[in-house]
């Protein structure tokens, strides 16, 4: 009775223990998994308050730098703005004592208008001069040109007789040796029709005796001889049209040759007459240049005594000028300084937006490095939870393996158990009967029941 206790609470606690440990993995599974949903939880958390810090902090940067441009571009109108006003109230001030001075002097007002009348003569003046100066040299240039076109005229005949007779040379050689080429041509084409292979060739390769042109006659049929015949006339036919061709078109050359000869000396004489004519008018326009009239003269000493009166006028109105100009310098350097304080603005800004740009392509850039680690991340836990998974399900497996065979050892041990309980319950059964008969009054009258006695 003590052994099978002993199995018994042995397997009793073998049970415990196991389920034990079973709750002890499903709570530790349900820890694991409550962890990374919290791990999971506090990352996303996280991340989404970096990249909302992130939007945060750049959104101020851009606030700011937008602010200082403004106050900047805002401070630059404003001195802009001063300058001109400065500029135009200054100018303004001098145009006004100009005009009080102006309107208070009578002299300055009768200067004025006699330095206006001398002027008004003097640029009149100046321009019939110019004029007459501007026609004379017309003329001059007009008879230059025209001497020097008969000049280049001459020498053009010159140069166009000489090609002629350099023409007419090479025409008589052109002439010598198309002559010539046709001859060649003929006797070529005589050749080319004695070297081919028919009677012919026979006939004038056997020679000119009698004897031979016989032999021939005799070797070769009367159709080929009535063909030979019809050939032979019909070369010399050919060869008689290839001669009066040629002939027809050296002549038609010749003739051309002298109708263009004289279609040249034709405007050779016309030519020859336009340069007379030219040269003619040209002496007429000399004579009249080199005559010098007394109105001119008296024009130039008008304009003598004019330019002597307005001499001091100049001077004034140069210093005037000189006042305008400089005034005129200063608004320039003052509009180039502004122009080139907005081009350095220019300048600053596109770097600005460059450099904008840049940090916009920095952050974008990060900000898709950051997404890939992140996806990265959760790549690796989604990864890591799926070998945690398999892992948890593995051990799952290994223990519900071990707890089937477990319970199969169990109630195996169970079943032998009761085996050796039945065969020790056999053998005491089997004492006592061998030994009833002795031990009768020892034995209570439940026992007998019990053992079936």
């Amino acid at each position: 009775m003590s052994e099978q206790q002993k199995t018994e609470i042995s397997a009793i606690e073998a049970q415990k223990k196991i389920s034990e440990q079973i709750a002890n993995d499903a709570r530790c599974i349900e820890i694991c998994k409550m962890r990374q949903n919290a791990a999971n939880v506090s990352l996303y958390r996280r991340m989404h308050l970096e990249s909302e810090e992130e939007e945060m902090f750049t959104n101020i940067q851009k606030a700011k730098e937008a602010q200082a441009r403004q106050i900047a571009e805002l401070e630059q109108e404003q001195k802009l703005a001063q300058v001109m006003a400065d500029l135009k109230r200054r100018e303004i001030v001098e145009i006004k004592t100009n005009q009080l001075l102006q309107n208070n002097s009578h002299e300055l007002r009768h200067v004025e208008k006699q330095l206006r009348t001398v002027y008004a003569k003097k640029d009149l003046m100046c321009q019939i001069k110019e004029n007459e100066a501007l026609k004379k040299e017309e003329k001059a240039r007009v008879y230059y040109d025209d001497l020097r076109m008969i000049e280049s005229r001459n020498d053009e005949n010159k140069e166009e007789i000489e090609q002629q007779t350099l023409k007419n040379e090479l025409n008589l050689d052109y002439k010598k040796a198309i002559t010539e080429q046709i001859q060649e041509n003929i006797i070529k084409k005589q050749r080319e029709l004695s070297l081919k292979n028919n009677p012919i060739v026979i006939f004038e390769a056997t020679g000119n005796s009698e004897a031979q042109k016989n032999n021939v006659k005799t070797n070769c049929s009367q159709k080929e001889l009535e063909l030979f015949t019809k050939m032979k006339n019909d070369r010399k036919e050919i060869e008689r049209k290839e001669s009066d061709n040629t002939n027809k078109r050296i002549e038609e050359y010749l003739m051309e040759i002298d109708k263009r000869n004289k279609q040249q000396e034709e405007f050779k004489n016309q030519k020859k007459v336009e340069n007379d004519r030219i040269y003619n008018c040209l002496v007429d326009n000399l004579a009249s240049l080199t005559s010098h009239t007394s109105k001119n003269i008296e024009m130039q000493n008008k304009l003598l005594y004019e330019e002597q009166r307005s001499a001091t006028w100049l001077a004034d109105k140069k210093e005037k000028d000189s006042k305008i100009l400089q005034r005129e310098n200063m608004l320039k350097q003052k509009e180039m300084q502004l122009n080139i304080k907005k081009d350095k603005e220019k300048a600053e800004k596109e770097k600005d937006y460059d450099l904008v740009k840049i940090l916009l392509q920095n952050l974008q850039v990060f900000n898709e490095v950051e997404e890939k680690k992140n996806a990265e991340r959760r790549q690796m836990m989604i990864n890591y939870g799926k070998e945690l998974k398999m892992s948890i399900d593995q051990k799952t497996d290994l223990r519900q393996r071990q707890k089937k065979v477990a319970m199969n050892e169990f109630s195996e041990a169970v079943k032998l158990e009761e085996l050796r309980m039945g065969e020790m319950k056999k053998e005491q059964t089997t004492i006592v009967k061998e030994h009833m008969g002795n031990l009768v009054g020892f034995f209570p009258p439940t026992a007998r029941d019990q053992y079936e006695i």
